[in-house]
């Protein structure tokens, strides 16, 4: 798990990802630290088929987002319902981190400009 940093590019295109859709409004460093739960798309009062649907959402546009704007190519043996079938379950649980989210975008996407491991 890369630690919440600046240096690591899932994590600040997560955080600026969030930032821009408003889905946060803290610091880059306090970000990592929030639950899915104090995200805006998290409805802790909703049924669990309306918290599947926005986790399918959110994971939908992050997948988007992260492929489409800001250049970022699946890791290899990662296609989209692979993303889908990691993220959703993190955005669905009220009490995962931002960093965990970062984390698992580390594992599925290759960031534009992102160093190859060796």
């Amino acid at each position: 798990m890369p630690n919440w940093n600046p240096n690591n590019l899932a994590c600040t295109t997560l955080w600026t990802t969030l930032f821009k859709m408003k889905q946060l409004d803290s610091n880059f460093t306090d970000s990592g630290a929030l639950k899915m739960s104090e995200l805006l798309y998290f409805n802790p009062l909703g049924t669990a088929a309306d918290k599947l649907k926005s986790a399918r959402i959110m994971a939908d546009q992050l997948d988007v987002i992260f492929r489409f704007g800001r250049g970022a190519v699946y890791e290899d043996s990662i296609d989209r319902e692979k993303a889908m079938e990691v993220l959703v379950p993190i955005l669905l649980d009220a009490d995962k981190l931002v960093e965990d989210l970062a984390s698992a975008a580390d594992d599925i996407y290759h960031f534009w400009q992102e160093p190859v491991n060796v």
